[in-house]
């Protein structure tokens, strides 16, 4: 059986208790190589953002194959940074959909702001990738200026094949593979095909378009479980994916080290080895 290393699980603050936690982690290790928790802070205030991340963090370090990750920096200022750059993730986003103190987010128009990039110098002196999933074009391009590390997007899909605002272009994926960056492809049916409900013949047909372009070294999977309601039809969980989704990569003359890859070894090569 595969195993998937998700870059983007939204899991955290959709279940509220740490025993509904647990049983979903619980029931996902047989097929998830690892889970990057990504907490998504846009609804949430300044203060309860940096509480939520602590909390996160604290539930991340008792269980294995769990790591954490930020989905918008919006709650950041001069005065709390080192405290957040102390919580210590694998990965934060300067923005979700809109624009922020940081960064434009997919939805508007904007640019990097000096505090933009204040706070990349920042995550690359600790070690933290910057994720620029939900960037505009503009902030993406004004991010690949700035940052000396390899780009990386958690979550998305190509806008060669469906056109939406968080898909990325073919000059954008080019730039992350040549820095030796890593895409994750998501599971939102409306970056797919453009309707609420894809198929896993449907996400086969992204990975065949980056694979056919770039290769499949830098590229990955980035649920965003938890994220969406308009999952792939019949996929609804690690085990799901790894089935369906195999099965229509092997039609396509995949082979077994080259789905490993995609799924795991990718990821766990770029943010673990």
């Amino acid at each position: 059986m595969y195993k998937i290393f998700d870059l983007h699980n939204d899991y955290f603050l959709k279940l509220r208790s740490n025993s509904k936690k647990d049983k979903y982690v619980d029931a996902s290790k047989d097929n998830s190589g690892a889970i990057i928790t990504a907490l998504w802070t846009s609804e949430l205030s300044n203060d309860e953002s940096l509480r939520q991340i602590e909390l996160a963090r604290d539930y991340v370090n008792t269980k294995r194959g769990l790591f954490l990750g930020v989905e918008d920096l919006h709650f950041l200022s001069k005065e709390n940074l080192n405290k957040f750059l102390s919580f210590r993730p694998l990965y934060a986003g300067l923005t979700w959909n809109t624009c922020n103190c940081l960064a434009g987010g997919a939805h508007e128009s904007g640019k990097l702001t000096s505090f933009g990039k204040v706070t990349i110098k920042a995550l690359e002196q600790n070690n933290i990738k910057l994720d620029t999933a939900h960037l505009n074009e503009d902030s993406f391009m004004d991010i690949s200026k700035v940052s000396s590390k390899p780009l990386f997007c958690s979550h998305t899909a190509f806008y060669g094949v469906q056109p939406n605002k968080r898909n990325l272009k073919d000059y954008q994926l080019k730039m992350i593979v040549d820095s030796g960056g890593l895409v994750g492809l998501c599971l939102v049916s409306d970056f797919i095909n453009g309707s609420s409900c894809c198929t896993a013949a449907d996400l086969a047909a992204h990975i065949d378009y980056f694979a056919c372009k770039f290769g499949i070294d830098n590229l990955a999977v980035g649920t965003d479980f938890y994220g969406t309601n308009h999952l792939p039809k019949k996929v609804k969980n690690y085990k799901n994916l790894a089935e369906r989704l195999s099965y229509e990569l092997v039609r396509r003359g995949y082979t077994e080290k080259s789905i490993n890859k995609i799924f795991y070894e990718n990821a766990n090569e770029f943010f673990l080895a």
